[in-house]
């Protein structure tokens, strides 16, 4: 698996194989990786070589280490970056306006894949997902049950890099804005309209109808920024009384 690299820049040399396994299939998620010492005698490298590089890793969520059971390659391969860029986005210090132009950017697309990948399962989950929204009364609840859906819309597009850069801007706009979900359920009016932009964005997707999913998307986007700003505002004059 592992091939010899000597000890010159050998944190980049011992990431490049690991990954490379990885996008070959040699390494695939949940398989253990071989013990530290087997990987440093198999690249001619030190075991703290090994260790920091399983421990950067283990910090993007691409390796999770058990203790005193070994390091394995995560089983969600599929939401590693999800970590990564929350942080990056942090750093960067994203202001809610542009993040949230950029969630809508990327929920447009996945609404577009969605409607082109839709089988009869999904839209029996999309089906099932809105009827407990239409039924449920908690507005925490019915919070919970907007992300689902829109989680459920990102997975469709069967494009990791899609979801996990989606996913990670939706936790930002969360961490910026706890409970964006839960204040527009609580109002009757806003929560009205988002459930008939649910229905027909959820209705489009189902009938492979990729221009109107688009079109249903980012009317119901636009919708969302709306009562952040909206949010936001009642937030800052909190703040200022």
């Amino acid at each position: 698996m592992f091939t010899k690299i000597g000890e010159e820049r050998a944190f980049d040399a011992i990431l490049g194989q690991i990954i490379e396994n990885i996008q070959s299939g040699e390494l695939k998620a949940g398989d253990a990786l071989p013990a530290e010492r087997m990987i440093a005698e198999s690249m001619g490298v030190s075991r703290p070589a090994v260790r920091e590089v399983l421990r950067a890793l283990e910090l993007l969520g691409i390796v999770k280490s058990v203790p005193g059971g070994g390091n394995y390659i995560t089983d969600r391969l599929d939401t590693w970056l999800i970590g990564p860029l929350s942080l990056m986005f942090r750093l960067n210090n994203g202001y809610l306006k542009q993040n949230q132009q950029l969630r809508a950017a990327l929920e447009r697309e996945t609404a577009i894949l969605a409607a082109r990948n839709c089988t009869p399962l999904d839209a029996a989950e999309l089906r099932m997902i809105l009827a407990r929204l239409d039924a449920a009364e908690q507005e925490s609840d019915r919070g919970e049950l907007d992300k689902q859906l829109h989680q459920k819309i990102a997975q469709m597009a069967d494009n990791p890099m899609l979801y996990s850069v989606l996913t990670a801007a939706d936790q930002l706009t969360e961490s910026i804005i706890s409970g964006t979900r839960n204040y527009i359920m609580q109002k009757k009016q806003s929560a009205r309209e988002v459930d008939e932009q649910h229905q027909r964005l959820v209705e489009a997707i189902i009938a492979g109808e990729t221009v109107a999913a688009q079109s249903c998307m980012s009317e119901h986007m636009e919708t969302i920024e709306k009562y952040m700003e909206e949010m936001q505002r009642e937030k800052d004059e909190k703040l200022k009384n």
